[in-house]
């Protein structure tokens, strides 16, 4: 039984959100666009106490505006869960008798539950209050189905755990954390065997004492406590250096790790990647033993992991997507790391941008690449490790002159590419069609910058067709020039490439100069002398001098459009 679908309206700074979830999920996008909210609005909901007298969100859980600036005056705060099975009569019937009151068949015959919490304020009691209903599929409310017991089941049936960014060893690794408490608690020790340990603990614990005397002196003065208050008034003061009994010894239970040398250190004295991975290989370790007793043979965990990559190499963190695949249950993870988006499949992605100051999110599509696109850009992902996806806007360049040069081509125009969320991308190898799709998809402005020979129109062809219902200018810039050298030859560079032309290739310049043929052949040994990235940084250095001709329009054009497609 998985969440299939959340809607979000009015809760912290999500106005309205809804998005589909897949058995794992990975939430991408900038600071501040609502990934915790999301998990932490998943959490509260199908883990806290939803009795209607109690509210579980703090006054800052509401959206709130400049015009509505008190939680009092703000909308409600609106959740809606949906839980479908992904094939007809996947649901035991455990669940479905549970649930007779509050699923829905579809017309497909899959069952389907949907599930609804808002909290608001009350101008007549003066306070807040908490509601909740189970839907029909045309979001009317089932009366019948509003015994508390319902929402024990859903919480049962689908336990969420959430680890946070900082995952403290210390925290979880004590008796009374949620995953390592369960395996502390009850020990599985028959009265015999318990008691005999516990005569044996207590002779070891006397012999300690009676070798290490300092404790004694200690124990006579604490034992003038008996003097001022009520005590025992024999045996009054005792020491253990370690637990006597199996329940505290068990519940201080110490888990340790080799280091590199050897030495067997507390987890708690390892580095913050290691604890991190630790509390994610306990968690797994709960699920796999301790779920079922805790809760129900039939739980679906839910985890909502936020930033799995926190304080890992990234070695490590590209990884670490086999290892959260391989975790039983849903997943539903926020993170930041290219190197870990780099592995994730593309459909499993939720990009999360704002739009006109308001939070949308986008996801890729089934049907929108064919298999021989999703491998390319597959591929291309893994090479750029994923960053090109946490971009705002996309600067698509045919190759290596275009990508070394528009970078350090925008700092003369006193604009930083990747301050302002611009990724140049390269998309010869890949196909330009396939990256416009996948930018479209996932809500990343794109515009795309030919050169203005044959194969560059074919790409500003490609280009115009996929255009929508947005201006041309807005996404392609074409140069007059057959490349970007020639734009810069024309722009009064020639010296760049003319110097740049060795000994033996310059034998090979037979043309007058100043003849069209004079600067193919000057630009083409150049490149044969040296390369076409090496004349890239040549030609913008050149252009960073005092009284240079500056760069061509149509190079100041790409760069302009694209960064402003980023402030969008």
């Amino acid at each position: 039984m998985q969440l299939t679908k959340i809607a979000i309206k009015n809760f912290r700074g999500i106005e309205e959100l809804e998005i589909d979830l897949a058995p794992c999920t990975v939430l991408i996008g900038e600071n501040n666009t609502g990934k915790t909210s999301i998990l932490e609005a998943i959490y509260t909901c199908l883990s806290r106490n939803l009795a209607r007298k109690v509210v579980p969100f703090g006054d800052y859980d509401f959206h709130l505006t400049a015009a509505m600036p008190d939680p009092s005056s703000s909308p409600p705060i609106e959740l809606n869960f949906t839980f479908v099975e992904s094939e007809e009569g996947e649901w035991p019937d455990a669940i479905v008798q549970a649930f007779d009151k509050a699923y829905q068949a579809r017309a497909d015959n899959r069952l389907e539950i949907r599930f609804r919490v808002v909290a608001a304020y009350d101008p007549a009691s003066k306070d807040f209050f908490l509601d909740w209903t189970f839907r029909d599929l045309a979001d009317n409310e089932l009366t019948g189905a509003k015994s508390p017991q319902l929402v024990r089941e859903l919480q049962q049936l689908n336990p969420v755990f959430f680890l946070a960014a900082v995952r403290d060893a210390g925290h979880h690794f004590q008796g009374r954390s949620q995953f390592w408490g369960s395996f502390t608690k009850n020990p599985q020790i028959d009265d015999a065997t318990r008691a005999e340990l516990e005569e044996q603990i207590e002779a070891i614990n006397q012999i300690i004492l009676d070798s290490h005397t300092p404790f004694d002196e200690v124990k006579t003065q604490v034992a003038k406590t008996g003097r001022l208050v009520p005590l025992a008034s024999t045996d009054l003061v005792s020491v253990e250096a370690i637990p006597a009994r199996i329940f505290d010894m068990l519940n201080k239970t110490q888990v340790k790790l080799a280091a590199r040398g050897g030495a067997k250190l507390p987890i708690t004295q390892h580095g913050a990647g290691t604890q991190s991975l630790s509390v994610l290989f306990l968690f797994e370790a709960f699920l796999n033993s301790r779920l079922a007793e805790a809760y129900d043979p039939d739980s679906e965990p839910l985890l909502t992991l936020e930033e799995p990559e926190s304080h890992l190499h990234p070695s490590a963190v590209r990884s670490l997507w086999q290892v959260l695949s391989g975790i039983r249950g849903q997943k539903i993870i926020a993170t930041h790391s290219g190197e870990l988006i780099a592995a994730v499949p593309l459909h499993s992605i939720r990009r999360l941008a704002r739009k006109a100051g308001k939070v949308e999110v986008f996801q890729v599509n089934e049907g929108t690449l064919s298999p021989d696109d999703e491998r390319k850009i597959n591929y291309h992902v893994r090479a750029k490790r994923g960053n090109l996806l946490f971009a705002k806007s996309w600067l698509l360049v045919e190759g290596e002159s275009e990508f070394w040069f528009l970078p350090e081509a925008a700092r003369l125009l006193d604009l930083d590419l990747e301050l302002e969320g611009v990724c140049c991308v390269e998309f010869a190898q890949c196909g330009l069609a396939p990256l416009i799709k996948l930018a479209t998809e996932l809500g990343i402005e794109w515009h795309v910058f030919a050169d203005g020979d044959p194969a560059g129109q074919r790409y500003a062809t490609v280009a115009r067709g996929l255009l929508g219902a947005t201006p041309e200018a807005q996404r392609l810039t074409l140069l007059a020039e057959k490349d970007i050298e020639h734009a810069m030859w024309s722009h009064g560079y020639s010296a760049v490439y003319d110097s740049a032309v060795g000994a033996p290739q310059r034998a090979n310049i037979t043309a007058i100069p100043g003849t069209p043929d004079y600067t193919e052949q000057t630009i083409r040994m150049a490149i044969s002398s040296t390369s076409k990235p090496h004349l890239a940084i040549e030609a913008v250095e050149a252009a960073r001098q005092a009284g240079s001709p500056g760069l061509p329009a149509a190079i100041e054009t790409a760069i302009t459009t694209a960064v402003n497609n980023a402030r969008l």
